[in-house]
């Protein structure tokens, strides 16, 4: 919780000029969370149209991905699945990131973003964590100038995009 607090105080000094690749950056999250989707059967995927590169600090962003991928996969149902795209939207790179889990109530979509806020507080203290992920993430998305938003996921679960200014791409 400190640490994260302290993280969160620091975000504004934190140098945002990294070059980063956002596709190879999604693969090395969903590296790293391989285990722990292994361990409940969850299928992580990804899909990337062409390279899309933004400046920005790579230890953040690679945070909000890790953060988003790793909720999918915590908050969703065994045997379900986490599908990581990048693609290009107008002047932004997109960073969606689609679950089959049991998705966020309407009435809870912005406040998820909230610190402290939990939408069930009874499956939230079993699966640890302290309330504060999705407001680490929103406000790292914040200082790189960038957007988040939240919307049901047709075939069940829960979207969350993230879109970020692009300064070169390669296809």
């Amino acid at each position: 919780l400190v640490k994260t607090l302290l993280d969160m105080s620091e975000l504004q000094t934190v140098a945002r000029t990294d070059e980063i690749e956002l596709g190879a950056l999604v693969e090395e999250v969903l590296a790293d969370l391989e285990p722990l989707a292994r361990e409940r059967g969850i299928a992580l995927n990804a899909g990337c149209c062409g390279e899309l590169y933004m400046t920005g600090s790579d230890i953040l962003i690679y945070r909000v991905v890790f953060n988003l991928v790793e909720n999918a996969i915590r908050y969703n149902r065994d045997g379900g699945s986490v599908y990581v795209s990048v693609n290009k939207r107008d002047t932004n790179a997109v960073i969606a990131v689609r679950d089959t889990g049991r998705g966020i109530s309407p009435e809870y979509i912005e406040r998820v973003f909230e610190p402290f806020f939990r939408v069930d507080k009874s499956r939230s203290r079993e699966l640890g964590g302290v309330g504060l992920g999705l407001a680490f993430v929103n406000e790292i998305v914040r200082v790189h100038d960038g957007s988040i938003a939240i919307r049901p996921n047709p075939s069940g679960g829960t979207i969350i995009e993230v879109q970020f200014a692009v300064n070169r791409t390669t296809a």
